[in-house]
């Protein structure tokens, strides 16, 4: 298995990921008429893809309406009323993403795990950057979107805690590292 290590940077309400020194997409977040919106930029910084969170209040779920040229492309739909699993189909292909305890995160591509995100800063390489693992870097660009909507309204990278217990996360089944 042979895994390319990419960095993010999480400043304020942005998201920078690089390969070595080269900002390769970026998202930044923002709040419009009372809900929260994002915008993902390539390295041209030209907008791929627009996001809005809302939360389906009468479903209980987390929504991400994900826009690709201002035509709706998907939604990434929280699984679970813990919200610890989301899901979003793209292109007949199932992604999904778990939360996992220590700060981590699994996607999966149609159940095949395709990268893992590790937020934890114990590597003393990425003390200030969050660690990315990918098996094929044509899932780059999904993964960092995907892991933008999740991060949506979060300044700074500092999260207050929001589950009482790091048992009510998922279980890492197949940690990378």
């Amino acid at each position: 298995m042979e895994l390319t290590t990419f960095s993010i940077r999480h400043f304020n309400n942005t998201l920078e990921l690089f390969s070595a020194e080269e900002i390769i997409y970026s998202s930044g977040w923002f709040m419009d008429f009372g809900k929260f919106g994002c915008d993902i930029l390539n390295q041209d910084k030209k907008i791929v893809y627009r996001i809005t969170k809302q939360f389906q209040f009468w479903k209980w779920k987390m929504v991400y309406h994900i826009k690709k040229n201002d035509d709706t492309l998907s939604d990434l739909v929280s699984q679970n009323n813990r919200k610890t699993v989301y899901a979003v189909a793209v292109n007949q292909i199932h992604y999904e993403i778990k939360i996992h305890y220590k700060k981590r995160l699994s996607i999966y591509r149609n159940t095949i795990k395709i990268a893992e995100i590790d937020e934890s800063f114990s590597d003393e390489n990425y003390k200030d950057n969050i660690k990315f693992l990918v098996l094929d870097t044509k899932d780059v660009e999904v993964c960092f979107l995907m892991f933008s909507c999740l991060k949506i309204g979060e300044v700074g990278g500092n999260k207050k805690p929001t589950f009482t217990s790091q048992k009510e996360l998922e279980v890492n089944e197949d940690p990378w590292s």
